[in-house]
């Protein structure tokens, strides 16, 4: 049952318990003393004393001309009560209290046009009344008594007091036994809440003391367990966010002190050659034109190593810009090998490529398309390992995705290493010329150029190390 669910139906049960428990008391009271009321009430027929000379003054009612002050003073004296009327039922005159006035509002409802005195006993209570009409004005005089003294609120005293009693007692231990239940219900109802809440707070406890490998035992399926289920995997999300931060540092120093180590040499071996050229090492100018291009290709090195550093700064801050266009992908690579032919041939490396389709246009950013095609054989000739290095470009289509796989003949990777190579600043591939470990970005960048045309890399051995890039086709129009 949800928590939700559960607080309804306890608030629910408690306020239902409670008019029951109250309607059965009311019951139980209104059936023990609406009989006795009813037999006392009963039991009290007899007029009260006085009631002849009490008559004798309402029959004399013409003497007091209409004094009703008078006339009530002198029935007070008996211990009744006036009240006075005219013919249309208005109040005239009145002392009376309320528990006789029900009486007499019963009595006006009579229809009783007679000037004799009329006796009734209604409820305990004495009526002497008379019809009166003087000077052509209708009166309607009543004379009432009620024991005050044995009587409170038209019950008897000793019954109302009991009753009284047995109200407050009863309603004490209602109140008592609702609070009770109550007290019951709530501290159920807070260990349900605050359990989950508890083991939140312990979790978090947990994490921040920098345990993140405990989850919170929490079983119940109310709102909480998703909320509790959702907080482990915040904390597995945040143990392997972490995790892959701190491997990143690694990384990103490892590949600090590597830079710092690649443009070190290079300086170090410019600075040895410019200094033979000053102290007159390079004695001749065959030897100055040798420090010349050394020291010249050195400068290219570390030139392209900065520049490497600068595309790494500008795709890691997303300032990378592409500008994509309709593009034949066979002719593009058949124009670019053209181009880097002469290169090519000086590294003595052999290309072969093969388009088992003419027409495979794709939207391509050539420039950074260029980067990529450029870092896979420079990836191949760091680290083939071979003294004769042949690649082989390979195009294939279907109806929705262009295939380019590049291999080469060299040894290969490790199958176990094939799924890191294309991580940032992964240099960690034994089989290889350790000599030759670069920064660890090339693949990297070719994976980022090649998802921001919506394609996939991957890579695997056969005969040697082949990556394999897919690209959508552009649609027909």
């Amino acid at each position: 049952m949800t928590l939700k669910r559960r607080i309804f139906v306890a608030n629910t049960g408690m306020v239902l318990f409670s008019l029951l428990i109250l309607l059965g008391i009311g019951s139980i009271l209104i059936d023990i003393f609406k009989g006795e009321f009813l037999n006392v009430l009963g039991q009290n027929t007899t007029l009260a004393d006085h009631t002849y000379e009490v008559s004798t003054e309402l029959l004399e009612i013409d003497s007091y001309q209409e004094n009703w002050d008078k006339l009530s003073e002198k029935v007070a004296g008996y211990g009744y009560e006036l009240y006075v009327s005219d013919g249309q039922g208005k109040n005239v005159f009145s002392n009376i209290r309320h528990s006789e006035m029900e009486c007499i509002e019963q009595l006006e409802k009579m229809e009783t046009e007679t000037d004799k005195v009329l006796l009734t006993n209604m409820e305990g209570v004495t009526v002497v009344r008379i019809h009166a009409t003087e000077n052509q004005s209708k009166w309607n005089v009543y004379a009432c008594y009620y024991n005050g003294e044995d009587s409170f609120l038209g019950m008897d005293r000793g019954m109302f007091e009991m009753f009284i009693i047995v109200f407050m007692v009863a309603g004490i231990l209602t109140v008592v036994g609702l609070v009770f239940i109550s007290q019951m219900i709530t501290v159920r109802l807070t260990k349900k809440i605050l359990s989950p809440v508890n083991e939140l707070t312990k979790a978090a406890k947990r994490i921040d003391a920098g345990n993140f490998d405990e989850k919170i035992s929490y079983t119940n399926e109310d709102e909480f367990y998703t909320v509790c289920a959702t907080f482990d995997e915040m904390q597995l999300h945040l143990k392997e966010g972490i995790e892959k931060t701190a491997a990143y540092e690694r990384a990103r120093t490892e590949m600090v002190s590597g830079i710092s180590h690649d443009l070190r040499t290079p300086l170090t071996s410019m600075k040895g050659f410019l200094k033979g050229i000053i102290d007159g090492v390079a004695n001749t100018p065959e030897k100055q034109e040798q420090y010349i291009k050394i020291s010249y290709q050195k400068t290219c090195d570390m030139e392209q190593l900065l520049q490497k550093l600068f595309f790494f700064s500008k795709l890691e801050t997303g300032n990378m810009p592409f500008f994509k266009k309709r593009t034949e992908l066979t002719q593009w690579i058949y124009t670019y090998l053209k181009e880097k032919k002469p290169e090519l041939n000086e590294k003595k490396v052999e290309i072969e490529f093969e388009s088992k389709d003419n027409q495979v246009e794709i939207e391509l950013d050539t420039e950074q398309m260029r980067r990529v095609f450029d870092n896979l054989i420079e990836n191949s000739l760091k680290y083939a390992d071979t003294e004769n290095l042949k690649m082989r470009i390979c195009v294939e289509k279907d109806q929705k995705k262009a295939r380019i796989s590049i291999s080469d003949n060299g040894n290969g990777i490790k199958d176990d290493k094939l799924t890191h190579i294309f991580e940032q600043f992964y240099r960690g591939d034994e089989s290889r010329n350790s000599k030759n470990e670069g920064s660890g970005l090339g693949l990297y960048v070719c994976k980022y150029i090649v998802e921001q045309h919506d394609g996939k890399i991957y890579a695997y051995n056969d005969c040697g190390l082949t990556i394999v890039i897919e690209l959508p086709v552009s649609i027909q129009n």
